[in-house]
């Protein structure tokens, strides 16, 4: 066997260069083929032909006489295997054909041969098959079983923690054990908390090569070299940096700024930090530098927060003042966060040794757990994958001449995907290989599985270490990509190169990760540059509200990709499949398939959802059963109701929601139903026939349903329920239908399998159900035959590897999902177990009535580091989702959100000088949307290959869209053979007015839920007299709450136009009027308002306290005997078309009342342009609050005035 020498390699390099051939193969893909002798690290950007490489280096390697059998080669998935496997037999076949070697014909007619045999497949396939022939060496019987069925699995585990867990409450340290139980209980007040920590550690401890020894030498190592006097240095150098940030900022106003503002009061303060701060040097001590900022904070405190603050009216200086107070409040909640962060070490301190044993007693527990566990599946012989590969490890570690055997039988140890390995499949690789025949390939940028264990680090060491050292390896960088059009990879390239850095995206995205066009057949087009395409709409406070309850079904950026598809599909004749829609996660896939279905647009999904359970349509049928068994539960109860088996609208709902008895306070909704079918309430005439009919049926249903229970089987029940209400055919008519009935029709085969293995009845079956839905495991996946010629709707996940001449990236404004940082427990590989410690905290509360400990949970210091390494592991990750899903395309981007454009365009993002968006910019962002408009802003200077697109209403009306030309015959011809076609059609109508797909459970926690003027902000029990109308007397005024002022360890949220609107309105009804308000006056009411200090500051008292010296504002003043304020309302009225009565009520912000009328007056944040536009907005609503007003005093005149907060200036406006 001859192979090639670095020479060699480097004259092919050249004749290829110089050869008429096409397509050519590149340098450093030849490098990659025949370089041998070392261990090789092929760093492959999407496109690049790393499968290509790894095929030719294959066939070269068989072609030189190495048996396919000495080849060890290991792929991500099943499917990948397959596919090599027929490539590489169709390369062999054809090498066969054309060689004129005779020996050379019969040794690869030989690999042919072996070729169903080869080492060719995942790591788990060989890792079984090693184990059935060497698993006698430990004593494991060759015939195990893989325990693939999640729900069994989670049974067996369940019984196991239910031992151990006993055991140790049975124990002799079973006080330390119940802190632990108790400190994991949180609101369930049982042992669920604390499996469910045990769990997400046993997952983590799966993907390590030896599990019960990084439970020994790792677990608690966070503890054991906590050093926090390390802690205290840098966060004193952190306060050292922000405060004389502060002090330069200062210095620099009064020098030049505050001249223009003469003696302000604020000056004053401004010149107190500054002695404070000024009294600090280099050599200040921690503590001192403590007092320091304590005394800044606290200066900043003063005067309701606003003694900084520049409270000029000056219209001349208002852009110098807001300036001024922006600047200031964002380095001071700099300070705020640094403050608490001192808090927080103080009690981290304090509880350390506390939650350190804590730790202890965790490790205790886990360790017995997993060597029971494991004992378990022993003697089930029964095991996980993560089990085999343990086992295998052991095996290779401990017999050293079947290791031997391994390593002189591979000639190469080939890995592919390599950046998705974890640290048991490392250890595997490293004990099969010589030490020099490792031949992995992958792109880090492309490392996307993160949530299995995968850790890209395992690639990245390689890569530094290879790229600085070749003794070590070699480095080879296949850069060109040859799938994408010029315009795709510069936009790509744009994004990353001011996105990624070694700390956050864990790469230097730099010449070496860069992506090089290498497709010369493709030429450049204008027409196909990236763009983003964001819906215009400002959703912003009371707006918000409307734009949820819009009778547009259809979101804004539904409507833009639906636009932009009809336009490539009729205008450019681009055939459906050539089209994809990528979603980083499903939430929202029920409104990309109702937008799609809505224009006959064909789609096909990447298979059902994860859990068929948790699918919508399922999600009724489980409610149905749920009802059946036990209809005292309102959630499921009103959720059946709603469904479109029985189609109980919000009014109906809200009737029946009142049919209280006279004799009982508190009754569930399944008696008011019983009252109101008996007509035995006090509010029965609400009921009408109508209803009554209705209800009737429907109780007399799920009776026959329960008693049929009882003398049936599961299956035969649920398919009852399915053709009786023809509910299995209604969901067929929905978009996705066929899907949706395949995922009712597995539901019905695991109840009849659940039957059949010796369970029976409805309950145990619910019971079962809800553990499993509990584990978020899956009971079985559901798939459906797709359409041929179809838009592709698939996540991101599942598109890796594929590609599609034009790509949409959905959802760019989708909020990131943070729940792992929200973990009672993080663990690091490096620190081992990071957890919150719930302590017992001293209130100092002097006062008997209050409590004088109250629990708090503290994070370890553990914990906050891990807490920092992941996010930004997190972070990194979400960077290279977006990249796999920008580099999927080969013509043309688009990347979908949507936002306020004048909100999004009025914002700043400053660049850490070196091309990049600064750190704290790129972990603060919410979303992809934030990242790429911060680019898009940033950087606007540079020529970005990327354009953004607003498009509003005005842009999409039904003629802007356009329709389908030639519209598909798909949903016609799945329905054509169903027997019950006519249904579906009448069903596909009600679709169009009953949305309960969207979210199911949603209408049962909102009842009673009526139509109110503005789908009002809160939930009460209205208050209803014979008259049909009544406004309720006005309130007390609450009592002052003694509140514990606790430091706020959680992170600076993003502050809505909604939350301000509430503060606002709130405030409005705290303020004293018993005399003029002064800005002292308005600061102490709103301490009292219940909303976060970030919200509070957002609320501009100056423009509050100028609304009192309007005439309205006088007028209040003035009479303050007829004023009420913050008042529920309901009223019966008459719908014109139905003539039938429904419910209506709200809350009045605020009315004067005099004995010949009514002066009505409602606040709004909303921001506008002109104010006719919100007098149109609210007219409707205003003229149902005088309607009320009007009947309930029987006084005709009411004037109507709207208080608008949505400028700098306060406007009052009357609307007639």
């Amino acid at each position: 066997m001859k192979f090639l020498s670095q020479e060699e390699v480097e004259e092919l390099q050249v004749a290829e260069a110089h050869s008429d051939k096409k397509p050519k193969k590149t340098a450093e893909q030849i490098q990659a083929i025949y370089s041998s002798g070392k261990n090789i690290l092929v760093s492959a950007s999407a496109g690049s032909g790393k499968t290509f490489v790894m095929a030719e280096r294959i066939l070269d390697q068989l072609a030189r006489g190495v048996e396919i059998r000495q080849l060890f080669i290991s792929t991500f998935t099943v499917k990948a295997a397959t596919e090599l496997k027929e490539r590489l037999e169709k390369k062999i076949s054809q090498q066969i054909q054309e060689t004129q070697n005779l020996e050379l014909k019969k040794h690869l007619g030989r690999q042919l041969a072996d070729l169903p045999n080869a080492a060719i497949g995942t790591m788990d396939s060989f890792t079984q098959k090693f184990l059935a022939k060497h698993g006698y060496l430990i004593d494991l019987a060759p015939n195990f079983r893989i325990l693939e069925n999640e729900s069994e699995q989670l049974l067996l585990k369940n019984e196991v923690f239910r031992q151990v867990f006993e055991s140790h409450y049975q124990d002799k340290e079973k006080d330390d054990f119940s802190r632990l139980v108790k400190n994991f209980a949180g609101r369930s007040k049982d042992a669920r908390g604390l499996r469910k920590q045990v769990y997400m550690i046993y997952d983590f401890l799966q993907s390590t090569s030896n599990p019960q020894a990084w439970l020994e030498e790792s677990f608690l190592k966070g503890f054991e070299k906590a050093d926090f006097t390390v802690a205290k240095e840098n966060l004193v150098d952190d306060i050292k940096e922000k405060l004389w940030d502060l002090e330069s900022f200062f210095c620099y106003h009064l020098e030049n700024d505050a001249k223009e503002f003469g003696k302000a009061a604020y000056l004053e303060a401004v010149r107190q930090v500054l002695d404070e701060i000024g009294a600090l040097t280099n050599e200040s001590t921690f503590s001192q530098y403590q007092e320091v900022l304590e005394r800044v904070v606290s200066i900043s405190k003063d005067k309701g927060g606003r003694a900084l603050t520049n409270a000029s009216r000056k219209a001349e200086l208002l852009e110098l003042k807001e300036a001024y107070n922006q600047e200031r409040k964002d380095k001071f909640e700099k300070l705020i966060a640094l403050n608490d962060q001192i808090t927080l070490l103080k009690f981290q301190e304090k509880y350390h040794q506390e939650s350190w044993d804590l730790a202890k007693t965790f490790q205790v527990f886990m360790s017995d757990f997993v060597d029971a566990y494991r004992k378990r599946k022993r003697e089930e012989n029964a095991f996980e994958f993560a089990d085999i590969s343990h086992y295998t490890i052991e095996i290779l570690e401990n017999f050293p001449q079947v290791r031997k055997e391994y390593q002189e039988r591979f000639h190469e140890v080939m890995v592919d995907e390599y950046q998705d390995t974890n640290h048991i499949q490392e250890r595997m690789l490293e004990l099969l290989s010589n030490g020099y025949n490792r031949f992995m390939v992958g792109d880090i940028k492309q490392s996307i599985y993160r949530f299995r264990q995968a850790d890209p680090q395992i690639f990245n060491e390689k890569f530094h270490s290879f790229a600085q050292d070749s003794e070590e390896g070699q480095l080879i960088l296949l850069k060109e990509n040859f799938r994408s059009s010029s315009e795709v990879l510069n936009a790509t390239n744009d994004v990353f190169k001011h996105l990624m850095d070694e700390e956050v995206g864990e790469i230097s995205y730099d010449g070496m990760h860069q992506l090089v066009f290498g497709n010369t057949d493709l030429h450049p087009d204008p027409e196909n540059e990236a763009e983003v395409l964001l819906y215009d709409k400002d959703v912003d406070d009371d707006s918000k509200e409307e734009e949820e309850f819009s009778t547009n079904k259809l979101t804004g950026e539904m409507r833009m990709v639906i636009k932009e598809i009809l336009h490539l599909h009729n205008d450019k004749g681009v055939p459906f499949n050539d089209i994809a829609l990528l979603t980083a996660s499903r939430s929202r896939n029920d409104q990309v398939l109702l937008a799609l279905s809505e224009y006959g647009i064909p789609v096909k999904t990447d298979g059902a959802q994860n859990n068929y359970l948790q699918s919508l349509e399922v999600q009724v049928m489980l409610d149905t059963l749920r009802v059946i068994h036990n209809p005292l539960q309102d959630f499921a109860l009103v959720a059946l109701m709603k469904s479109p088996m029985f189609s109980f609208d919000e009014d109906e709902l809200a009737r029946l929601a009142l049919q209280n008895s006279e004799d009982k306070v508190q009754e569930n909704f399944y008696e008011k139903l019983v009252n109101a079918q008996t007509k035995t309430s006090i509010q029965k005439d609400l009921i009408k026939p109508e209803l009554h009919k209705k209800l009737n049926l429907f109780l007399e249903t799920v009776n026959s349903w329960r008693l049929f229970s009882k003398t049936h089987s599961l299956y035969d029940l649920i398919w009852k329920i399915y053709s009786e209400r023809f509910y299995y055919d209604y969901v067929g008519a929905l978009p996705n239908g066929q899907a949706r009935q395949a995922n009712l029709y597995a539901l019905a085969l695991r109840a009849d399998q659940f039957e059949k293995s010796n369970f029976k009845g409805l309950s145990r079956f619910i019971t079962m159900i809800d553990q499993v839905l509990e584990a978020k495991h899956d009971l079985a996946s559901v798939t459906v035959a797709p359409p041929k010629d179809a838009v592709e709707l698939m996540s991101i996940h599942k598109s890796k590897g594929l590609e599609f001449p034009y790509v949409f990236i959905l959802n760019i404004d989708q909020q990131f999902n943070k729940q792992d940082s929200m973990s009672e427990v993080i663990l690091s590989r490096k620190n081992g177990l990071g957890l919150k410690y719930v302590a017992r905290v001293a209130t100092n509360a002097k006062e008997e009535y209050l409590p004088s400990t109250i629990k708090l949970s503290i994070p370890s210091l553990t914990y906050s580091q891990n807490e920092e390494e992941l996010q930004l592991a997190s972070y990194s990750e979400l960077m290279r989702l977006l990249y796999v899903a920008m580099t999927r395309a080969e013509k043309k981007l688009y990347l979908v959100g949507k936002g306020s454009r004048e909100k999004l365009e009025s914002k700043e993002y400053p660049t850490n000088g070196q091309g990049l968006l600064t750190r704290e910019t790129r972990l603060d962002a919410q979303n992809f949307q934030d990242w790429i408009w911060a680019i898009y802003q940033a950087f606007s200077k540079e020529d970005l290959h990327f354009s953004v697109r607003f498009e509003g209403e005005e842009q999409l009306t039904e003629e802007a869209i356009g329709k389908l030309e030639t519209k598909s015959q798909l949903q016609d011809l799945s329905q054509a053979s169903n027997r019950q076609s006519d249904t579906i059609k009448e069903a596909l109508q009600m679709l169009k007015e009953v949305e309960v797909y969207n979210e199911i459970h949603r209408a049962a926690i909102n009842l009673p839920s009526v139509q109110t003027p503005s789908q009002i902000k809160k939930f009460y029990e209205p208050v209803m007299d014979m008259e049909g109308v009544v406004v309720a007397g006005q309130s007390k005024p609450k009592e002052t709450i003694i509140q514990f002022e606790l430091p706020d360890f959680s992170k600076t949220e993003k502050v809505t136009g909604a939350e301000i609107g509430s503060a606002t309105h709130e405030l409005m009804q705290r303020i004293n009027l018993a005399k003029k308000p002064t800005l002292e006056t308005l600061t102490e009411a709103l301490e009292q308002v219940q909303a976060t200090s970030a919200v509070k500051d957002k609320v501009n008292l100056e423009k509050i306290l100028s609304f009192f010296d309007t005439a309205l504002g006088q007028e209040i003043l003035a009479n303050q005997d007829k004023l009420y304020r913050e008042q529920p309302f309901s009223m019966l009225k008459r719908d014109d078309k139905s003539q039938e009565d429904f419910v209506v009520r709200g809350i009045l912000d605020g009315y004067l009342l005099y004995d010949d009328k009514i002066v009505l007056f409602d606040y709004k944040t909303d921001r506008y342009e002109y104010a006719s536009q919100l007098i149109e907005r609210y007219r409707g609503q205003l003229s149902l609050y005088a309607e009320a007003l009007s009947r309930s005093y029987q006084i005709d005149q009411v004037e109507k005035y709207l208080i608008l907060l949505g400028k700098d200036m306060v406007e009052v406006v009357e609307v007639n």
